[in-house]
């Protein structure tokens, strides 16, 4: 076996929702049509057509058997691994570092199977992935010469992964993807995935557990290699921007900078107060409200947030950040009589107050909403953030979502700018 070791998150709302019914119902959870409207009937009744045959219970047994090989993804990372499945494996960029790799690129890889985890040394869950990923490579107990098993880091603490790897005595062959483009060509984003390429070169599963990892690796391992038939080529995708209009508003920002039509600060918090780690915010809108506990207006908007947050849980992430002391939060919470039950939504802490100066706050509370390319999109008072604005941000989001592939499609692209 040829382990190759790839070292890879004042009025309430309620008040005008009533009033807003049809105007929520226009965007449906699932991003189907919106509930309440049935397909219209003919009152023809169809002829000629067969039934089509039940599946057997033996049928029903093997999808269900199958649908344990892969992992329960978010439809961000389901869309942009299904660009990638069927279609030749990205070649290496020539840019990318290898350690402890004996091979240039994937070419020479041909006729093995090829086991692709992506992961980050930045936290535990990347190295964790990798290890299941390879004791599931050795438990299809495939000849050692037959699999190559390849760690890919992510840009998340590219940095630091030599150290890291180095100190996590991870011995898998490593792709350092610092620039993300070799990621984004997977379709791979933060979330550590693994994929399986064919003997042929082409990349046959992507998004699999553990147990799906062992037997993809049977089952292309059973295959029969044929040199003479190259793997099939994918279209050249654009990895540009996808460019939707989205609404503007023109209501001055008091208390911060403007920074509506530009790139987002980076999104910091160091430790969470509700919440065990990061929300993904890949493919949604985020609506961030910098807040504090000894702030009365903030607490009145509590409420408020989480009517939104409660509204959209399919397309809009809600975060409440402080830059208050931990000691500070802490009594404020209890001074104030707030417990984690009364967030809807994850609250955090910058006591660094990264994100709030980035954006020049003077007076809070203030939310900033960004659409899932990192662009600001609206500034105010929560209290300012009613259904109408929310649809009309939620609907061009979900066509930018749409036009970039689930927007996916250059997500470390977008994350660095």
């Amino acid at each position: 076996m040829t382990i190759v070791r790839t070292a890879t998150l004042a009025l309430s709302l309620a008040a005008v929702l009533s009033l807003a019914t049809a105007s929520v119902a226009m965007l449906p959870q699932d991003g189907t049509k919106p509930a309440g409207e049935t397909p219209k009937q003919d009152g023809k009744k169809e002829t000629g057509r067969k039934t089509p045959a039940r599946p057997t219970k033996e049928e029903r047994d093997a999808a269900r058997a199958k649908a344990k090989w892969f992992e329960r993804l978010d439809r961000e990372d389901k869309a942009a691994i299904e660009t990638a499945i069927g279609f030749a494996a990205p070649e290496l960029p020539e840019s990318a570092e290898r350690l402890g790799a004996n091979f240039a690129n994937l070419k020479e890889l041909r006729g093995k199977v090829v086991v692709l985890q992506t992961f980050s040394t930045r936290g535990a869950a990347g190295p964790a992935a990798l290890k299941k990923t390879e004791e599931a490579a050795l438990a299809a107990k495939l000849p050692t010469d037959d699999f190559v098993v390849i760690g890919v880091h992510t840009p998340d603490g590219a940095e630091n992964a030599k150290a890291a790897i180095e100190k996590q005595k991870i011995a898998l062959p490593v792709v350092l993807d610092a620039d993300g483009s070799y990621c984004d060509q997977l379709g791979a984003f933060r979330k550590p995935i693994a994929y399986v390429v064919d003997r042929q070169g082409n990349i046959r599963y992507g998004g699999l557990s553990p147990e799906g990892v062992t037997n993809a690796l049977k089952e292309c391992a059973a295959e029969k290699f044929d040199e003479s038939v190259e793997p099939k080529a994918r279209e050249a995708r654009t990895m540009a921007e996808a460019t939707v209009p989205f609404p503007t508003y023109n209501t001055p920002v008091s208390s911060a900078r403007d920074l509506r039509g530009k790139p987002a600060p980076e999104f910091f918090v160091e430790r969470w107060y509700n919440a065990t780690a990061a929300p993904n915010l890949a493919g949604k809108l985020t609506v961030i409200d910098f807040w504090a506990t000894w702030c009365g207006p903030c607490i009145q908007a509590i409420p408020h947030m989480n009517e939104i947050a409660n509204a959209y849980p399919n397309d809009v992430t809600c975060v409440g950040v402080s830059d208050e002391s931990w000691r500070n939060f802490e009594e404020g919470t209890l001074k104030k009589r707030l417990s984690k039950s009364n967030f809807k939504y994850p609250v955090g802490i910058d006591p660094q107050a990264r994100m709030k100066n980035a954006f020049g706050i003077s007076g809070i509370p203030h939310v900033a909403v960004i659409s899932s390319d990192g662009v600001v999109r609206w500034q105010g008072h929560p209290m300012s953030l009613n259904p109408q604005t929310m649809n009309e941000l939620i609907n061009a989001n979900r066509a930018l979502v749409g036009k970039s592939g689930g927007g996916a499609a250059n997500r470390w692209q977008q994350a660095k700018k």
